[in-house]
């Protein structure tokens, strides 16, 4: 029924995360298990630079230099120590998350999502 229905939005309701520091809107999250450190969480954003955040607050930690284009998805492990994102500019990037340095780029023949 529609009660049914509005009672399950009301409690699946979530609270926003800002993101600041994006310039575009930001397309993906993904957040990883619990570390020992917390949980941290990975955004892509249209303006083409992934960023790694503390997951409790969002505090920016870190930004992954390297994409051409919209990064369209982005992806952590669950220790969060590796990242992978793709892009618009065809390619799909594997990062360490602890350095932010490039560990692999994989070129494609059309956007990465």
């Amino acid at each position: 029924s529609g009660v049914t229905s509005l009672k399950s939005l009301i409690m699946t309701r979530q609270t926003p995360l800002s993101c600041s520091g994006h310039t575009r809107p930001v397309v993906d999250l993904d957040f990883s298990d619990v570390t020992p450190d917390g949980s941290f969480l990975i955004s892509a954003c249209k303006d083409g630079k992934p960023m790694l955040r503390q997951g409790e607050t969002g505090d920016w930690i870190g930004t992954f230099e390297g994409h051409k284009g919209a990064v369209w998805g982005a992806t952590l492990n669950r220790e969060a120590s590796r990242a992978a994102t793709g892009a618009a500019d065809f390619s799909a990037m594997i990062w360490d998350a602890t350095t932010g340095d490039r560990l692999l780029t994989f070129s494609h023949k059309h956007i990465v999502k």
